[in-house]
């Protein structure tokens, strides 16, 4: 038997400030929307921290870099609205493009210490066969700059920001994961996360959309058997220490 770490699995509904990373602007929805709307109707503030421009995986080729810039920000709008997010960020970073890690991990360092989050979400980076690079650096770059946050010697680019910087992450929840250990029950929210996802059109054609709702369904009711409801969402969820030296 392996030990993964001896820390018990942090509480996220005892979470009151959530900051939600993504790479891509619907990562967060397809991933979590049923668990983030359920902690919106907990009390919790959630912010989306998008970390790429989505612009390669428009539809309609014909828009411009602006108007596609316009068309996926008010997808993001109607669906944060749906879900409950707050705030809506940006960090322009091209999507499946070139780009610095550690310009990455700066630049999500400076957002965890303006947005001061009790909890983090993100992509798991270590999802068995994950082939998309921004999904790995975007869940890895976020996981090193949570146990990073308070050892304020690293900057942010932001000499009063760090100094003022607190910390206080209790956790940190990776979606899309293939080694969950905890599964929240989504029945009540379900409804919400299938009309924030049809938000979505600016990246899926009807057959599409179709399709991510169809595989999305399967897996919610897949994750569920066994247990007293209907429809299941999962996470892996950690204390920050047991993101380095396997506490």
């Amino acid at each position: 038997m392996t030990i993964e770490t001896i820390l018990p699995i942090p509480d996220i509904f005892s979470a009151r400030r959530i900051l939600c990373i993504q790479p891509h602007y619907d990562d967060n929805d397809i991933g979590a929307a049923g668990t983030l709307a359920l902690l919106v109707q907990a009390g919790a503030e959630i912010d989306y921290l998008t970390v790429t421009d989505d612009l390669m995986g428009l539809v309609d080729h014909s828009l411009s870099p602006e108007a596609g810039a316009d068309a996926l920000k008010h997808d993001q709008f109607m669906a944060g609205e749906i879900i409950g997010v707050r705030k809506q960020c940006w960090l322009g970073y091209p999507d499946a493009g070139e780009y610095s890690y550690h310009s990455l991990r700066k630049d999500i360092l400076r957002s965890i210490r303006q947005f001061s989050p009790d909890f983090i979400f993100t992509c798991d980076p270590w999802l068995t066969y994950e082939a998309h690079r921004d999904h790995i650096q975007v869940g890895l770059a976020v996981a090193e700059a949570t146990i990073l946050a308070n050892i304020t010697k690293i900057t942010s680019g932001d000499p009063a920001l760090d100094a003022a910087y607190r910390g206080g992450i209790q956790g940190i929840a990776f979606y899309m994961t293939r080694e969950p250990n905890l599964t929240i029950d989504i029945t009540s929210t379900w409804e919400k996360k299938v009309a924030a996802v049809h938000s979505y059109m600016a990246q899926f054609d009807n057959a599409s959309m179709a399709e991510m709702i169809h595989a999305l369904d399967a897996k919610s009711l897949q994750l569920a058997v066994g247990h007293s409801y209907w429809r299941g969402e999962a996470l892996k969820v950690l204390h920050p220490s047991a993101l380095h030296c396997g506490i």
